[in-house]
């Protein structure tokens, strides 16, 4: 796959579903798993195999019985091997098997038939004590000897589930992560088998995506299940060779990684359900039977997104910034603020974000903790805030706004600041680093200029997804019950939390509460201009690819479309009117509003639109269709007397249009404003400390 179809891809994914909740990669991000494990405790464990795991950097899982010789003898050499990573797990004090017909060599005293359920587990939790002794954890694992699961047709494992987090079972199985039983985790057992052999166990986890556990017991000898040295050093080294696509771990770290994505997977998909059950609700009260299916950002799908201009197709409804509902143009500034403007808020209050409640709760502000931090070369304050949202009006649900605000630690008057809406990613999940070369961190560019920042976590106060809409501060307003159809969206919701941070910002006598910017990427750059254009106080803005419902034009017939942002993925960022315009009669082109006129809003204060490349980011975000966002919001800056981009042609990438007062640059990366920070910090400084 192309680097910039791959990244085109997981931007739609991402797009299409709230990143915290839907984003639950299995192995980390890898291909499958795979665990080594060894069982019984003996010498050529220590002396054949820690030597060739320890020489390529492996850790395995060792399966020990307390009372081996190699454990009663060695001990002090396996509280080591422990120290080093590897890890000890619980294989019984006397290894007890079911006796009988072909197992002659069980010991009647260590006879599972002859146990009781309860002794079975005192011993197994005795272990536990000792290998506790040897290496401290609490956490631990256990391996059925013999695959014997049961004592008496009665199962042992079921009162001992609180004591491990997964326990081996011996059949030669492999599973995908949501199949894997925890308490009974299937293997493959090596029994002189050839390294190509085992080799095509760890080919069919990788094609398969799965769990592959490979249990030695002799190495070299000391077990009649064995497995020569050669043979094993081999397997070790494909695996070792074949890193970059798997996940190789002791039992331990594999079992916790397979119960936390279990947990998050059946939450998403309660989530899902609940969203589904909020979305048909809303379109049963717009009386919509269903929306249009909206294009794919898959450019190999066969109902791919058009990302050929000669086929965007040209829009010849574009709203009129100027024109008043009577029918008369404005002409003069005065008429804009006291006639027009309201008539375009009321307009998008109404069809595409939603109207935000009249008495919303107030704030509390509370600083959790004052850090020290350093970006770079620059040492700084972090101040770490909780904004507790009044709710004694419905106690059901409890709303906290995640705030943190960073200035130098030397600070001798108010600082300008820039807050970015931030990210949290889910666990497993790295964003990828599109810039191409290395740079400062946006903090540490910001910190160098003397100015401040703040990241405020828009999902802390408003969950990502349509389930939560009964939750978070629009659940609060409206006690736990479904939206109205003109009631306020995520976008909405997420601007007046920025808002509110600016009340705490006011009171803050490191910031200069005048001089404050909004940062955003891709949704959260679609909530950044939705914060700038309903809130005053917002003095410049950097938007970073924010698409469709943001700054690109909703007309334009060019990677995204009006009908996914009204499918069930994505329609909780809007009002539930917008989903009108994905359905039958009504099209984008019905819109009373579009993307410029957002932008206008936003006038006379300076606005930095940003995208990446085309070739990287992908087309999906139509940079293009951002670009005459900001084209067709000039006449309004021009009216209010300042600047607009000064062209209507379409730049080169890289080109930075910054002598107005609203900037566009297509810098060279992917979906990111790194790359543009360096200009954005420029175009601001002229306006900031003035």
């Amino acid at each position: 796959m192309k680097r910039g179809i791959a990244i085109t891809v997981l931007f739609q994914l991402l797009l299409a579903t709230a990143a915290i909740a839907q984003f639950n990669p299995a192995w980390q991000g890898k291909k499958c798993a795979v665990v080594i494990t060894y069982d019984d405790a003996i010498n050529e464990h220590l002396d054949n195999a820690i030597p060739v795991l320890d020489s390529l950097g492996l850790k395995a899982t060792f399966y020990v019985t307390a009372f081996s010789n190699s454990v009663q003898t060695r001990m002090n050499e396996w509280k080591k091997i422990s120290a080093t990573g590897h890890e000890l797990g619980n294989h019984t004090l006397f290894h007890p098997c079911i006796g009988g017909k072909g197992r002659e060599w069980v010991k009647p005293e260590y006879d599972l038939n002859n146990y009781s359920v309860q002794r079975m587990v005192d011993e197994t939790r005795m272990t536990n004590l000792f290998l506790h002794s040897l290496d401290g954890k609490n956490k631990r694992t256990f391996a059925f000897t013999c695959g014997d699961m049961k004592i008496s047709d009665s199962s042992f494992i079921g009162g001992m589930k609180n004591d491990f987090i997964a326990a081996r079972a011996v059949r030669n199985e492999m599973h995908k992560i949501n199949e894997v039983d925890l308490y009974n985790v299937d293997c493959y057992m090596v029994n002189n088998h050839s390294f190509e052999d085992m080799k095509v166990w760890v080919d069919k986890a990788v094609q398969t995506n799965s769990l592959l556990v490979i249990l030695f017991h002799g190495v070299g000898g000391g077990n009649g299940l064995n497995v020569s040295i050669d043979n094993h050093r081999k397997i070790l080294s494909y695996i070792k060779l074949q890193e970059k696509d798997l996940m190789i771990a002791p039992m331990r770290t594999v079992a916790e990684h397979i119960k936390e994505w279990q947990a998050r997977d059946k939450q998403i998909k309660a989530q899902q359900q609940a969203t589904q059950i909020d979305y048909k609700n809303m379109l049963a009260k717009l009386k919509i039977e269903s929306t249009r299916p909206g294009p794919s950002g898959n450019p190999s799908a066969s109902n791919a997104a058009n990302v050929d201009e000669s086929k965007a197709s040209p829009y010849t409804s574009l709203p009129d910034p100027f024109l008043l509902k009577n029918g008369k143009k404005v002409t003069d500034a005065k008429t804009w603020w006291n006639k027009r403007r309201p008539e375009i808020v009321e307009l998008f209050d109404k069809e595409m974000y939603g109207r935000v409640p009249t008495n919303t709760p107030k704030v509390r502000w509370e600083v959790i903790s004052i850090t020290d931090t350093v970006f770079g070369n620059q040492k700084a304050i972090t101040k770490n805030l909780r904004g507790h949202v009044d709710n004694s009006s419905y106690p059901q649900i409890n709303v906290d706004i995640q705030l943190s605000v960073t200035t130098l630690k030397e600070v001798n008057k108010p600082v300008p600041l820039i807050m970015e809406f931030g990210f949290i990613f889910p666990a497993g999940f790295r964003p990828q680093n599109n810039n191409a070369a290395p740079q400062k961190s946006w903090q540490e560019q910001l910190l160098e200029q003397g100015w401040g920042f703040a990241i405020i976590v828009p999902t802390s106060y408003q969950a990502d997804n349509g389930a939560g809409l009964t939750q978070g501060i629009i659940g609060l307003c409206n006690k736990g019950q479904h939206r109205k159809p003109d009631d306020w969206g995520t976008l909405r919701a997420w601007a007046w939390g920025a808002s509110r941070a600016i009340d705490y910002f006011e009171t803050d006598k490191t910031i200069d509460a005048k001089q404050i910017g909004i940062e955003g990427l891709s949704r959260y750059g679609k909530a950044a201009i939705v914060a700038m254009a309903y809130e005053p106080r917002i003095a410049i803005g950097f938007i970073g690819s924010s698409g469709a419902g943001g700054v690109k034009i909703l007309r334009r017939i060019y990677g995204e479309q009006v009908e996914n942002l009204a499918s069930s993925g994505e329609y909780h960022w809007f009002a539930g009117n917008f989903i009108k315009y994905a359905a039958d009669p009504l099209t984008q082109n019905d819109l009373p509003v579009e993307a410029h006129q957002l932008v206008a809003l936003c006038a006379p204060r300076p606005v930095f639109i940003s995208s990446g490349s085309p070739n990287v980011e992908g087309r999906w975000v139509d940079a293009k269709g951002m670009f005459l966002g900001g084209v067709h919001a000039g006449p309004v800056y021009k009216l209010l007397g300042k600047k607009d981009l000064g062209t209507m042609e379409y730049p080169a990438e890289q080109t930075a249009l910054m002598d107005g007062e609203i900037a566009f640059r297509q810098h060279e990366g992917g979906h990111t404003t790194g790359p543009n920070w360096p200009y954005f910090i420029q175009f601001a400084a002229r306006y900031f400390n003035r």
